[in-house]
């Protein structure tokens, strides 16, 4: 269990700054012209959370998509295979760096890692 998940967060955002991914600074907000990493605690999971989000736009399209019923649009497509390299990618570089890291169980679909704790904890 990880006592100071917000060290934690400043860790994995460091380390994430080092490989030279962009970063969104609010998790909630995309960086609208590109993507970006979201790197959020959550004191539930006592863990940090790690996701790509992609651009704005295509987020909006993607949804677009899902609210018409077109589940294999190929926006929804887009949208879930980067989302599913890019975690793969930063898997790699977090795991690199000692961190512990797994899938996010707790929501279907996700692409999102839990990050616990680095290996030496």
């Amino acid at each position: 269990m990880v006592d100071d998940v917000e060290g934690l967060r400043i860790e994995v955002y460091r380390t994430l700054q080092l490989a030279g991914l962009p970063l969104s600074d609010l998790p909630s907000t995309p960086v609208s012209a590109g993507g970006g990493v979201d790197v959020v605690e959550s004191r539930e999971l006592a863990a940090v959370i790690v996701g790509w989000a992609c651009s704005a736009e295509l987020l909006k399209q993607a949804a677009d998509a899902i609210d018409r019923e077109e589940d294999e649009h190929p926006d929804v497509q887009l949208q879930d295979e980067t989302e599913a390299a890019m975690a793969a990618a930063i898997d790699r570089v977090l795991r690199r760096r000692g961190f512990v890291t797994r899938v996010r169980a707790d929501v279907p679909g996700s692409h999102q890692l839990v990050v616990t704790r680095r290996d030496s904890d």
